[in-house]
């Protein structure tokens, strides 16, 4: 059947427009992609902190539990499965780890279904972020990389990992001790399944040509990935609270405009300064995770940083 599907939506695929099918790919590029931690990154520096706190820790928790998931079924994707299924080459492309669940749409519906659950009272916030999980969830099917089964379990593995999350902030509270507590509990968790995904025995299948369906290589580097982006989110985020502090209250529109500017700037930096040290890496599982440790703390700690160095020169300039 889920075949069946995809086939259905392959034969219109290859029918539509090209501006249709390239409309399709930016979606799964854009809100499937880089917007995942820019909207989040942008309320938790201008918006609301606390909103923003909480939609942080689903994404990292969400991002790393799927690929564990992922790694302990090792379900291949459609294209490797059934030679009917004909991906476009850019999706294939962005399909790095095994199929199931969906890390695009996982990804998506624990950072959008985050915010549509702490923006719930505005209605039309709400529904723009449950439409935009929607329509990234679509388009891995439409694009032949992952199949109905893998884009439903990652939604509601996000709904799990949302009410999860509502838990754990209730828990730390406004507590520096629960908060490091809880910090140091992840960073166990992630040193621990590490070894597991390492040591792991993985399948390995060949097609008939002989070679290798899909290398295990590929798989522990696909979890490193996420292991630095969590450790890289609450590392900036337990050292930011204690030691920079900065606040998201009584900030004039023109104040909002600079952090986000200065937030998507430094994030950019910290992508590029996050290249060149993991390319110093021989290992490419341990070069994935120092490359997105780097890339998430960096914005997440060096910008609030430049907040507060320019509040405080603005202070000094209007006494003097």
């Amino acid at each position: 059947m889920d075949i069946k599907y995809l086939i259905f939506l392959q034969n219109i695929r290859l029918n539509a427009p090209e501006w249709f099918n390239e409309l399709i790919q930016f979606i799964t590029d854009t809100a499937g992609g880089v917007l995942l931690i820019l909207i989040p990154m942008i309320i938790f520096f201008c918006i609301d902190k606390k909103k923003g706190e909480f939609v942080l820790i689903s994404f990292s928790i969400g991002s790393v539990l799927n690929v564990i998931i992922k790694n302990i079924f090792c379900i291949y994707r459609p294209w490797m499965r059934s030679e009917l299924i004909k991906p476009t080459k850019k999706a294939i492309k962005g399909a790095g780890g095994y199929s199931f669940p969906s890390s695009h749409t996982q990804s998506s519906a624990s950072s959008y279904g985050a915010i549509a659950y702490v923006y719930r009272k505005k209605k039309a916030v709400c529904a723009t972020f449950i439409l935009l999980v929607l329509l990234v969830a679509f388009s891995r099917n439409y694009l032949g990389v992952h199949t109905p089964q893998d884009v439903i379990v990652a939604i509601l593995e996000a709904i799990v990992v949302i009410y999860l999350t509502s838990i754990i902030q209730k828990k730390m509270g406004d507590s520096v001790k629960n908060r490091i507590i809880f910090y140091f509990i992840v960073v166990g968790i992630i040193a621990v399944v590490t070894a597991f995904m390492v040591l792991k025995n993985y399948p390995i299948d060949y097609n008939e040509a002989g070679k290798i369906i899909y290398k295990p290589v590929r798989a522990i580097k696909s979890y490193a990935n996420k292991a630095g982006l969590i450790i890289g989110i609450l590392s900036a985020w337990i050292l930011e609270e204690k030691y920079i502090a900065f606040s998201t209250e009584n900030l004039s529109m023109k104040d909002k405009l600079i952090r986000a500017l200065i937030g998507i700037t430094v994030y950019l930096l910290g992508d590029i300064f996050a290249d060149m040290i993991s390319s110093l890496v021989s290992v490419r599982w341990i070069e994935a995770f120092v490359k997105n440790g780097i890339r998430y703390f960096c914005p997440l700690f060096f910008g609030p940083l430049i907040f507060i160095r320019i509040g405080a020169i603005k202070r000094n300039t209007e006494r003097s």
